[in-house]
């Protein structure tokens, strides 16, 4: 992955804490390391960023599964991961529903909780990546004007110019040059782009 991964680590454990930080390190990981879930959220609250959240699930005061729920209802959509040496399948099953990425029981393979966490990341940059591209392609819709509008999903419908402009009482040449605007603001290369990116929008209204 080509940007550094920042992780939050969350255990009451300082051998497995320190454990995990010397890990990380040595595979390129920047890992900040919490005896408590409220040490970890003064850290968030003065500015503090991470891709990932890595806790343990029984702790004193917050546990894990408690500080997943707090932060999912504070909008935090960073990926977080749940080890512990207490695990079930009903606690397995709570983690998920509240929002957790993964939930790792230890003893745990640390080649399987890098991988969980580089995972996790990933699919967060891809999401936020998404995001911004639907946006900003969103945008770009939105600046078209009425006549632009109808013009664009006339020609999705997949009719002619001259059928376009049979509808809209408008020349075939006329059609052409709204075509060419919304193709240019669009940021469409051809028409099967065009129609892909209008479908994307439609599909994500």
């Amino acid at each position: 992955m080509a940007d550094p991964i920042r992780v939050a680590l969350i255990d009451d454990d300082t051998a497995v804490l320190d454990s995990l930080r010397l890990y990380f390190q040595r595979k390129k990981l920047q890992a900040d390391c919490f005896a408590t879930s409220s040490e970890f959220l003064a850290a968030i609250d003065g500015s503090a960023q991470f891709d990932c959240v890595v806790s343990d699930v029984r702790m004193p005061g917050m546990s894990g599964l408690e500080l997943v729920g707090h932060l999912k209802s504070r909008g935090f959509n960073r990926p977080i991961v749940l080890i512990t040496g207490h695990g079930d399948i009903d606690m397995a099953v709570s983690a998920i529903k509240l929002g957790a990425f993964d939930f790792i029981e230890k003893p745990f393979d640390e080649t399987r909780l890098l991988a969980s966490i580089k995972n996790a990341v990933e699919r967060y940059r891809e999401q936020m990546s998404n995001a911004v591209e639907l946006e900003q392609l969103r945008s770009r819709f939105n600046s078209l004007s009425p006549r632009q509008h109808q013009v664009m999903e006339l020609i999705v419908a997949g009719l002619s110019s001259k059928e376009i402009g049979m509808r809209l009482n408008l020349s075939a040449k006329t059609v052409d040059n709204h075509r060419a605007w919304v193709m240019e603001r669009i940021g469409a290369r051809n028409l099967a782009e065009l129609v892909r990116m209008a479908i994307t929008i439609q599909g994500r209204s």
